[in-house]
């Protein structure tokens, strides 16, 4: 009862208070969520599949799905993509967001690339407001709820929906360092239940950078014993939220294993280990985050998952693809 209690104030305050997008431990194995300039930009085309389940020991969790897919096209000199997203808030918020991405690729000189995307989406976010408890709903004397006895108002809508758009860049230098800016949201669409309030869906800033080392060449063919290390940064702002990431992958081919440390400028939020298998045809990975933050006895963590498959690898042709992490 206490857990159930506690989740249903937050998502309260949720709904009367800002939004923020949810995130992934895995930023890289979801590049179109990450920033629209990364499409288009591996040497085949992808289909990339994501699950994250936070806080899994409470009752009702946050469980997150996104589905994308991208290419480059030469007619077209960049990448377009595709990108579903799904949040499912403990069956009391529901989100949806679809979007269509373009992004042109600029070749500087023979070691730098320059990328500009472009996305244009459909935003969705529904309330199951008999769901909601509310304190006026409570029996504290034995703790049972009141079902829908409440003086709390009903929204005007219970489903919002707008227009949504994102822009971003991505600077690579001779295969090995990379530079991604990305502004979501740009025009901070409406989306309040209420008509007596003006909740916005806040402009998210990201910032992400990193380098790719090659330690040992190993098999040219198959790339079995190639060994390469991975450090990365990312930093997310949106409202007044604020996200560092920092980590190191290491693929030993064909085998990937990273550890980052999260960090949300009020306190530690926690350290996230990852496992992953990389193969020609495809890549899986597994991460879990261990919390370090007031939740950490509580929560469960978070698990997340992602899947890539790589298609059309032996008709492609496309020079100066960056070698950007995907893990």
């Amino acid at each position: 009862m206490q857990r159930g209690l506690i989740a249903a104030l937050f998502f309260l305050f949720l709904i009367r208070g800002f939004s923020q997008d949810p995130h992934f431990s895995q930023f890289y194995a979801n590049p179109l969520y990450l920033n629209p300039a990364l499409a288009g930009t591996a040497e085949c085309s992808r289909i990339m599949f994501n699950y994250r389940n936070q806080w899994p020991s409470l009752s009702s969790g946050f469980k997150t799905y996104a589905f994308s897919a991208d290419s480059y096209i030469s007619a077209l000199s960049g990448g377009i993509g595709v990108a579903v997203f799904s949040d499912d808030a403990a069956g009391m918020i529901n989100t949806l967001r679809l979007g269509g991405i373009y992004a042109f690729h600029l070749k500087l000189n023979e070691f730098s690339t320059l990328n500009m995307g472009l996305e244009g989406a459909y935003f969705q976010r529904k309330l199951n407001w008999d769901d909601l408890v509310f304190s006026d709903m409570i029996n504290y004397a034995d703790g049972t709820v009141l079902q829908g006895i409440s003086a709390e108002q009903v929204p005007d809508r219970l489903t919002v929906s707008a227009a949504d758009f994102s822009l971003g860049f991505l600077y690579a230098y001779h295969e090995k360092f990379y530079l991604g800016l990305a502004g979501h949201h740009l025009t901070e669409p409406a989306i309040g239940y209420y008509n007596s309030t003006d909740e916005s869906l806040y402009r998210k800033y990201t910032a992400h950078a990193g380098a790719i080392f090659t330690l040992i060449d190993g098999d040219y063919k198959t790339g079995r014993g190639k060994l390469i290390l991975n450090p990365n940064v990312l930093y997310q702002q949106q409202q007044n939220a604020q996200q560092l990431n920092l980590g190191v992958n290491m693929e030993l081919m064909p085998l990937v294993a990273g550890v980052w440390y999260r960090y949300n400028f009020k306190n530690p939020d926690g350290i996230i280990f990852l496992l992953g298998l990389k193969q020609k045809r495809f890549k899986f990975g597994y991460s879990y985050d261990l919390t370090m933050s007031e939740l950490a006895g509580e929560s469960g963590g978070a698990h997340e998952l992602s899947l890539t498959l790589f298609l059309n690898c032996d008709k492609r042709n496309k020079p100066g693809a960056i070698k950007c992490p995907e893990f």
